[in-house]
């Protein structure tokens, strides 16, 4: 391990979330590392794959070199964080799960700078997901009402695997994207795109739609 990353590694916080994720059990293990300032509330539950290893999770770096932070980095876990593989999280991001909450975030998964995730009802990210910085958010503040009807106020996200999400896109309740998918950056999604069967979508815009079918991205 170099140096510069057992300096640059926020201890207090790398030893309270396999703690709390994994008991002593987890600390040994030390499945989760984190980088940089955090801010932490833990009152909910972490739940990892049984055969978690160390450095599964690392939050705050891309990678074991230290990526400068500038400290708005905050996962406040009142609800249940279901980790399903390796996972690498930017510096500056974000996680709110809400009491009741369930996010669920699969192996191989990507999310980049700046990644804010709000989960009050269900958010479930797939395995190999590649996201820059992006916003996700599974509830509405207020109550909308559309020719006398009121809309719900909390619909599940879901973004499927191998998907690509382009910088700053933005998914908010009742999002559906299909396995495979690229979405544009600046992209605002708000529907569920799987509702023709179809996967390997390209989906951009404002409000967001399907502009190419049968689309890959390769990295």
């Amino acid at each position: 391990m170099k140096l510069s990353s057992i300096i640059h590694t926020n201890w207090p916080a790398t030893f309270r979330l396999c703690y709390h994720a994994g008991g002593w059990r987890g600390l040994c293990r030390m499945p989760v590392r984190v980088y940089g300032p955090l801010k932490l509330t833990l009152g909910g539950r972490i739940q990892l794959p049984p055969d978690s290893s160390k450095n599964m999770i690392v939050i705050g770096s891309d990678h074991e070199d230290y990526t400068a932070s500038s400290g708005k980095a905050e996962l406040n876990i009142q609800g249940t964080w279901q980790i399903g593989g390796p996972l690498r999280i930017g510096p500056d991001s974000c996680i709110a799960i809400g009491k009741g909450a369930v996010l669920e975030t699969g192996a191989c998964t990507y999310l980049g700078r700046d990644t804010q995730i709000h989960c009050c009802c269900r958010i479930r990210i797939g395995d190999g997901v590649f996201a820059g910085e992006m916003y996700v958010c599974d509830s509405a503040v207020h109550q909308i009402i559309s020719q006398g009807t009121p809309k719900p106020m909390n619909a599940p996200v879901v973004i499927g695997d191998g998907t690509y999400l382009g910088f700053r896109t933005v998914l908010l309740k009742g999002t559906v994207i299909p396995p495979c998918s690229v979405v544009g950056s600046g992209a605002v999604c708000t529907s569920d795109f799987t509702r023709d069967g179809a996967e390997k979508l390209l989906i951009c815009g404002n409000p967001a739609s399907v502009k190419a079918q049968d689309v890959t991205a390769k990295f």
